[in-house]
Protein backbone atom coordinates (compact mmCIF):
# COMPACT_ATOMS: atom_id res chain seq x y z
CA UNK A 1 0.00 0.00 0.00
CA UNK A 2 2.77 2.46 0.89
CA UNK A 3 4.60 1.61 -2.32
CA UNK A 4 1.51 2.43 -4.39
CA UNK A 5 0.98 5.67 -2.48
CA UNK A 6 4.61 6.68 -3.03
CA UNK A 7 4.38 5.86 -6.75
CA UNK A 8 1.15 7.85 -7.14
CA UNK A 9 2.66 10.82 -5.28
CA UNK A 10 5.73 10.71 -7.51
CA UNK A 11 3.60 10.79 -10.65
CA UNK A 12 1.51 13.69 -9.34
CA UNK A 13 4.54 15.70 -8.26
CA UNK A 14 6.33 15.18 -11.57
CA UNK A 15 3.24 16.54 -13.35
CA UNK A 16 3.37 19.68 -11.19
CA UNK A 17 6.90 20.60 -12.22
CA UNK A 18 7.02 23.82 -14.19
CA UNK A 19 7.88 23.67 -17.86
CA UNK A 20 11.33 25.18 -18.27
CA UNK A 21 11.04 25.57 -22.04
CA UNK A 22 11.10 29.19 -23.26
CA UNK A 23 7.89 31.03 -24.09
CA UNK A 24 9.66 33.36 -26.56
CA UNK A 25 12.21 32.21 -29.12
CA UNK A 26 14.33 34.50 -31.31
CA UNK A 27 15.72 33.30 -34.62
CA UNK A 28 15.55 33.04 -38.39
CA UNK A 29 12.76 31.43 -40.40
CA UNK A 30 14.26 28.68 -42.59
CA UNK A 31 11.07 27.03 -43.90
CA UNK A 32 7.39 27.92 -44.04
CA UNK A 33 4.12 26.36 -45.21
CA UNK A 34 1.04 28.50 -45.77
CA UNK A 35 -2.45 27.21 -45.04
CA UNK A 36 -3.94 29.98 -47.19
CA UNK A 37 -3.11 33.40 -48.56
CA UNK A 38 -3.69 34.87 -45.08
CA UNK A 39 -2.81 31.99 -42.75
CA UNK A 40 0.48 30.26 -41.90
CA UNK A 41 0.24 26.51 -41.27
CA UNK A 42 3.73 25.82 -39.94
CA UNK A 43 7.33 26.96 -40.10
CA UNK A 44 10.79 26.07 -38.89
CA UNK A 45 12.84 28.54 -36.88
CA UNK A 46 16.62 28.38 -36.50
CA UNK A 47 16.88 29.68 -32.95
CA UNK A 48 19.73 31.99 -32.00
CA UNK A 49 21.48 29.00 -30.38
CA UNK A 50 21.39 27.11 -33.72
CA UNK A 51 18.61 24.71 -32.78
CA UNK A 52 16.00 24.00 -35.47
CA UNK A 53 12.53 24.37 -33.97
CA UNK A 54 9.60 23.13 -36.08
CA UNK A 55 6.40 24.95 -35.14
CA UNK A 56 2.75 24.69 -35.98
CA UNK A 57 0.68 27.85 -35.96
CA UNK A 58 -2.39 28.51 -33.88
CA UNK A 59 -4.78 31.09 -35.28
CA UNK A 60 -3.69 34.56 -36.35
CA UNK A 61 -0.09 35.07 -35.22
CA UNK A 62 0.03 38.71 -36.31
CA UNK A 63 1.99 38.18 -39.53
CA UNK A 64 0.97 37.03 -43.01
CA UNK A 65 2.60 34.23 -44.99
CA UNK A 66 4.05 36.76 -47.45
CA UNK A 67 5.60 38.82 -44.64
CA UNK A 68 7.09 35.68 -43.06
CA UNK A 69 8.48 34.63 -46.47
CA UNK A 70 10.07 38.07 -46.73
CA UNK A 71 11.79 37.49 -43.38
CA UNK A 72 12.97 34.11 -44.65
CA UNK A 73 14.30 35.52 -47.93
CA UNK A 74 16.09 38.49 -46.36
CA UNK A 75 17.35 36.68 -43.27
CA UNK A 76 15.57 39.13 -40.98
CA UNK A 77 15.10 37.68 -37.46
CA UNK A 78 11.76 37.27 -35.70
CA UNK A 79 10.63 36.75 -32.14
CA UNK A 80 8.07 33.96 -31.72
CA UNK A 81 5.81 33.56 -28.70
CA UNK A 82 5.08 29.87 -28.18
CA UNK A 83 3.22 27.38 -26.06
CA UNK A 84 3.73 23.65 -25.87
CA UNK A 85 1.44 20.65 -26.21
CA UNK A 86 3.48 17.56 -25.41
CA UNK A 87 6.25 17.51 -28.05
CA UNK A 88 4.62 20.15 -30.29
CA UNK A 89 5.79 23.76 -30.31
CA UNK A 90 2.86 26.00 -31.16
CA UNK A 91 3.46 29.57 -32.37
CA UNK A 92 0.86 31.97 -31.01
CA UNK A 93 2.55 35.25 -32.07
CA UNK A 94 5.33 36.21 -34.52
CA UNK A 95 6.90 39.66 -34.30
CA UNK A 96 9.63 41.47 -36.22
CA UNK A 97 12.76 41.46 -34.08
CA UNK A 98 14.22 44.91 -33.90
CA UNK A 99 17.98 45.33 -33.64
CA UNK A 100 19.26 46.11 -30.11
Amino acid sequence: MLVRLAAASSVLLSGCRGDDRPTRIDGLVVDMQAASFFQIASFTLRADDGTLVPMIVEGDVGITPSHLREHMALGDPVTVTVRYADDLTIATRVDDRLPP
